[in-house]
């Protein structure tokens, strides 16, 4: 039998270095709470990470983001993250959604900023002059104190934020380095950036069987 010939062999060879040191597809980023999240024209912020009572994944955000088509939602450059399964969006208070995650996305980060989340502050325990910060999608993690808490547990606060960070986490920082949960964000009265609206997210997780992640 003929033996190949050197340059042959030489070929063959480089051929099979390029296929073994090629880098690999790289893995979409752990999805977490204040990145964008987007939905054809709609851009908003993931809030909280959650685990259902389904055993599903799931970060809340704001009812206005719901376009109400079931279409999906992605992150990053295009990654598919999941739909809305349950929103609300009527003013006030109800103004909420959350988002099922794709189960091929595994368990999200739940930290915020990489702090992680231990305990959820209802309304009544959110008093005003609190520290309250948000960490959105656009402005990233800006800060204030609660200057109201409204009839229906809404919190404002001195926190600003601006188009796209709808959905942001409200939270504030505990002494051992972690935050307590309060609410998402809702939105801010018209020309005045400076002062945000949170939904309280006590009752969003019971409504929907949700627990909030470390």
């Amino acid at each position: 039998m003929a033996r190949p010939s050197l340059t042959v062999s030489v070929v063959v060879l480089a051929l099979l270095v390029l296929e073994n040191t090629a880098p690999a597809a790289a893995s979409p980023e752990v999805p977490r709470p204040g990145m964008r999240v987007e939905h054809e024209n709609m851009r908003c912020t993931a809030s909280f990470a959650a685990h259902g009572d389904d055993g599903g994944y799931y970060f809340l955000t704001s009812g206005h983001c719901d376009a109400r088509d079931g279409s999906g939602w992605t992150y990053g450059p295009n990654v598919p993250l999941g739909t809305i399964t349950a929103s609300e969006n009527e003013g006030g208070n109800k103004d909420a959604a959350i988002i099922r995650l794709d189960p091929s996305l595994g368990v999200p980060s739940g930290d915020i900023g990489g702090r992680p989340v231990h305990g959820v502050y209802a309304s009544d325990e959110i008093k005003v002059g609190v520290p309250l910060c948000k960490l959105g999608a656009v402005t990233g993690e800006t800060c204030g104190a609660v200057t109201s808490v409204h009839d229906d547990g809404v919190v404002e606060a001195s926190v600003f934020s601006l188009n796209g960070d709808s959905g942001s986490p409200g939270f504030v920082k505990n002494l051992d380095g972690t935050v307590g949960a309060v609410g998402t964000l809702m939105g801010s009265p018209d020309g005045n950036d400076n002062i945000s609206y949170f939904v309280p997210v006590s009752p969003l997780l019971e409504k929907w069987g949700l627990r909030l992640l470390p």
